[in-house]
């Protein structure tokens, strides 16, 4: 299988690329190797022929231009999507973030932009064939974690373990599409084994 993938030097995309990659042919687009992802067409030219496209680098309204790219080429084709989104859509949807950062702020409306222009392309076509698959993770041990969700001690994941959701979703059979798959880590204290 051909997979690209979007910011794969960092985080939760260079652990995406090291564990897909050990199966499959993995192209990673990021600004280190001259991918920008505020320059889609470049991305899209490169990816467009290959069989799954994980939407994961951030930047602004970007993955919802590449997403929508992407679906208009791929809806009648039996390919994959995966967005990367965030919880941080629920949170601010249920007014849960605490103290709110402006970049916070700007970084949830972007990811809810998401998930709405995804929306409104799945529901409107019931006889796609592209399979979409947005995952939602709650805080990441990774550099975009806010600095006041470290300090207040919120529970993150390893980009490690999102990998190995995205690779769980990936291998479920073409004709099972996993819409909307949240995970994030339960407050719940030492757990006892």
């Amino acid at each position: 299988m051909k997979i690209s993938i979007t910011g794969h030097t960092k985080g939760i995309g260079k652990a995406c690329f090291d564990i897909l990659s050990e199966k499959h042919e993995v192209f990673g687009f990021s600004r280190s190797n001259g991918y920008d992802i505020n320059q889609p067409e470049k991305i899209f030219l490169e990816s467009k022929d290959n069989n799954v496209f994980i939407n994961n680098a951030f930047s602004s309204i970007s993955q919802s231009i590449l997403f929508d790219m992407f679906f208009r080429e791929w809806e009648g084709s039996h390919k994959t999507i995966i967005n990367i989104v965030s919880k941080t859509m629920y949170l601010t949807k249920m007014r849960l973030l605490s103290v709110p950062s402006p970049g916070s702020l700007l970084y949830a409306g972007d990811k809810k932009h998401l998930e709405h222009v995804v929306d409104t392309h799945v529901f409107s076509n019931q006889f796609k064939k592209c399979r979409v698959i947005n995952i939602n993770p709650g805080y990441v041990d990774t550099e975009m974690m806010p600095k006041s969700a470290k300090k207040v001690g919120y529970e993150s994941l390893s980009p490690e373990k999102i990998s190995e959701v995205v690779k769980w979703a990936l291998d479920q059979p073409q004709d099972i599409e996993i819409y909307d798959l949240s995970i994030w880590k339960t407050s719940v204290g030492e757990i006892e084994r």
